[in-house]
């Protein structure tokens, strides 16, 4: 079920009726069920992995606070074992087995499986491992409740492209759960109008094109086309995982809950460690917290911390898909913050340095980011280096000629718009505070943005780009 489908709101109804329709001990197993039903719903072979995660944490949890020593860091290295193994294994065994088959010249049929890959098996996974870490550390204590652990790994809303959310954050809501308010009901509306036309007005639109360009760069040579295949593949990418994330937080408040924040206007990042601070916020900081400061902790130099930065960045990229573009993406990355911090210690108390940290050069920091990540989109969408080698080429000029610009001018109308919106929100958080506002401000509201979905059709429901992650 499709979060842009009527299919998947009137399961929802459904399952919020039934949920507000019985005491919550009892609609928190509601919520628990329909999120299993939900999942199946793709494919129900694969609630077998999500029920052994969810069973071999809970009782990990509660056997890691209750030990210490040598035994308890074997129970977490079970843990680990136990989910980066199903990840492993149906994510990664037909990447790495085909890339040995190619590197020994041997047919890759002999050893590649084709596995299909789970729906949402990064997210839940990383969300199961927050837990067990946190526990392990002694951040927080185990779950004893069964249902409590299995509904915070399951619940629909973040199942399938998160948020990634942590067993810190979202246990301590179950067990202090009320009715939410009217103002909460109205934030999480606001969200899912949102989060329906970040994807159904602007994300679908920015797929035609990027789609147009990206299924045969080949036959869009030049410097122009491959900018403008790139900028709309960008933003066709921000508009959809944002907007599936926005929908996420809105069915959460609508049932009592509150997600992380994912986004926050990553157009406006001035350099890279900002784009990171406001770009898929769940994973950097899961990152950060659970891999890079790890690895960091105890080690000494700069040479250590930007070889650790560079590792991170490239494993963040292995996350997003099992392909050496991937690979390559995020190496690009991982090179663009130490090259960022490099020159930034270069030039601290400079000419240079004063002229950046001017307010008049904002919008050329925020410019330079821009086109540093749209760049990376060469990376990101082909399916061979030899087909991001190709669009990388173009996009620096290399095949010395222009090309046709693929962008029309309703996607070039939709870009100033998003970016004016961008702008506006982050100077005076007008949609925040439109749940503020009263009726005969937040119905026409309503019923424009109603309007212009359905001035937008589509010809289906289109899957959210981060269900293949």
């Amino acid at each position: 079920m499709l979060f842009n489908s009527f299919q998947y709101w009137i399961f929802f109804v459904i399952v919020a009726v039934l949920f507000y329709s019985v005491p919550f001990r009892i609609g928190k197993l509601v919520l628990l069920l329909a999120s299993y039903v939900f999942y199946m719903w793709w494919d129900p072979r694969f609630i077998v992995l999500i029920l052994t995660s969810t069973v071999v944490d809970y009782f990990l949890g509660i056997w890691l606070e209750a030990t210490s020593g040598p035994r308890k860091k074997l129970l977490l290295a079970v843990s680990l074992v136990v989910n980066l193994g199903f990840l492993g294994f149906f994510k990664y065994y037909d990447f790495f087995a085909g890339s040995l088959a190619a590197l020994l010249h041997i047919p890759k049929s002999s050893v590649v499986l084709q596995v299909v890959l789970p729906v949402g098996i990064s997210f839940y996974t990383f969300a199961s491992l927050s837990y067990t870490f946190d526990v392990y550390w002694g951040k927080m204590k185990a779950v004893r409740n069964p249902i409590d652990y299995a509904f915070f790994i399951a619940f629909f809303p973040h199942l399938i492209a998160g948020p990634i959310i942590r067993a810190r954050q979202f246990i301590s809501q179950i067990w202090s759960w009320r009715t939410p308010a009217a103002i909460v009901v109205q934030s999480g509306i606001i969200l899912v109008l949102s989060g329906l036309l970040k994807k159904m007005v602007f994300a679908d639109r920015f797929a035609v094109v990027s789609d147009s360009y990206f299924n045969d760069p080949m036959a869009h040579p030049g410097w122009l086309a491959a900018w403008s295949g790139c900028l709309a593949f960008f933003m066709q990418v921000f508009f959809d995982f944002s907007g599936y994330t926005d929908i996420a937080r809105g069915c959460a408040k609508l049932l009592g809950f509150e997600f992380p924040l994912n986004f926050a206007r990553p157009f406006l990042a001035r350099n890279p460690p900002d784009l990171w601070q406001r770009w898929h916020i769940t994973l950097s900081t899961w990152v950060r917290d659970y891999v890079f400061m790890p690895f960091s902790r105890g080690k000494k130099g700069r040479l250590m911390l930007y070889r650790n930065m560079f590792v991170v960045m490239v494993l963040v990229g292995l996350w997003h898909g099992a392909n050496w573009t991937f690979v390559a993406w995020g190496t690009y990355h991982g090179l663009l913050l130490i090259g960022y911090r490099l020159f930034d210690r270069a030039t601290v108390g400079t000419a240079i340095d004063r002229v950046m940290k001017q307010r008049w050069f904002v919008p050329f920091s925020i410019g330079a980011m821009f086109a540093a990540f749209v760049l990376s989109a060469a990376f990101f969408r082909p399916k061979t280096l030899q087909t991001s080698g190709h669009v990388l080429s173009a996009l620096l000029g290399f095949q010395h000629m222009t090309g046709e610009f693929l962008l029309t001018t309703g996607t070039i109308v939709l870009i100033f718009i998003s970016l004016f919106l961008a702008v506006a929100q982050e100077r005076s958080q007008f949609i925040d505070r439109l749940v503020l506002q009263p009726a005969r401000v937040q119905i026409p509201a309503y019923v424009l943005a109603f309007l212009v979905l359905e001035l937008f059709p589509a010809t289906g429901p289109v899957p959210f780009v981060y269900f293949q992650f």
